[in-house]
């Protein structure tokens, strides 16, 4: 948390402010290596915290965003009910008003005058049925008028409500949308320090190394997809045929790889495959998946258990579409290509590994 709150304190420069904003991104910037200096703090894990801080706050956003639309919509359609009823309203009491005062106008008097004006006993009943449906009549109008005016005046309630809500909503979409600018700003503000501080930079490659063995350590403890013999075979005859997940060219390829500015050398375990952010992830062969889920220094990371020792590994995924213990076919949507656990943006990151051993998986792919 100390490097979220320097964070917080760096980047609390008002947003308006435009001619300010690359002072405040290099205090900020400044505040996180400082947080990352401190050698009890693990640089991966900071990382991690802050941007879970992010992705968290910019899910609440988007949630509020979309509760604010949907009320929205709720409030156009309480304008809507709300209008008919006013209308239906005003033409009943349009229909009404030249009876009333017609009724009004005869009176009592004038409805006895008309039944003992009445020529024979046989007018006298047939005027009186007469004068009892028009007075029933009248009654019946007067009921749906007035059934008219409580609905309208309910939905006027109802729409009042609604907009009092998207009001509401309206203010908290705006709060969680600027925490989420806040969060995201101090995660680009720490990735950036890992990125230009040597001395930050050279730890966090040693932190990825130890969790790239964690992670093999943890396949290797994978108990097997199935109890008995595996479920799928055939995945070794797939060498040099097995289609790329997603994206196009290998970026980095496997084995050594020196950083271009601080000449450092790590080890990769896969490839880097430059892919469009939101682009599907696809499965390479039938299998069973086995994890599905973040793992520090991978993000949101599928693994398949291929059957045989054979596994694949797709990492730094935005969303995730499978689930572990689901089968997939060769070709099923895994997730979308993202950024999450990434150090350097949006990509796919993929391993093939036989007994937990990693393959150089340029071997492996449809050249």
């Amino acid at each position: 948390m100390k490097a979220a709150v320097l964070l917080a304190l760096a980047l609390a420069a008002d947003p308006r402010a435009r001619l300010h904003e690359l002072e405040a991104r290099k205090t900020a910037e400044k505040a996180a290596a400082r947080a990352l200096a401190d050698r009890e703090l693990s640089v991966l894990d900071t990382l991690e915290q802050v941007e879970r801080a992010w992705r968290d706050a910019e899910a609440q956003a988007r949630s509020a965003e979309a509760e604010r639309s949907r009320s929205a919509d709720r409030l156009a359609a309480a304008e809507v009910a709300e209008a008919a009823a006013l209308a239906r309203h005003g033409a009943l009491v349009g229909r009404l008003r030249p009876r009333l005062a017609a009724l009004q106008r005869m009176a009592r008097i004038a409805e006895l005058r008309l039944l003992v004006s009445a020529p024979s006993l046989g007018e006298l009943v047939k005027r009186r049925a007469l004068l009892g449906r028009i007075v029933q009549g009248d009654a019946a109008a007067l009921r749906e008028a007035r059934e008219a005016l409580d609905e309208q005046e309910r939905l006027t309630t109802a729409r009042r409500t609604e907009a009092a809500r998207q009001e509401a909503l309206s203010a908290e979409a705006g709060a969680r949308r600027a925490e989420s600018s806040l969060r995201r700003d101090g995660f680009r503000a720490t990735l950036a320090a890992v990125r230009g501080e040597r001395q930050i930079h050279e730890r966090a490659a040693a932190e990825a190394d130890a969790q790239s063995r964690k992670l093999a350590e943890f396949i290797e403890a994978l108990p097997p997809s199935r109890s008995g013999s595996a479920p799928y075979t055939g995945f070794a005859a797939l060498r040099g045929r097995l289609p790329r997940p997603a994206g196009s060219r290998i970026d980095v390829g496997f084995g050594k790889v020196v950083d271009p500015r601080f000449r450092t050398v790590t080890v990769q375990k896969g490839v880097d495959i430059a892919a469009r952010r939101g682009e599907e992830v696809l499965a390479v062969a039938p299998g069973r998946v086995v994890h599905a889920g973040w793992f520090k220094g991978y993000g949101n990371l599928v693994i398949v258990d291929h059957g045989e020792g054979f596994h694949t590994l797709v990492a730094h995924l935005a969303s995730m579409t499978a689930a572990a213990g689901e089968d997939v076919e060769a070709g099923a949507i895994l997730g979308t290509v993202g950024d999450t656990g990434s150090l350097k943006g949006a990509y796919l990151y993929f391993e093939i590994r036989e007994h937990g051993k990693p393959l150089d998986p340029k071997a492996w792919l449809v050249p």
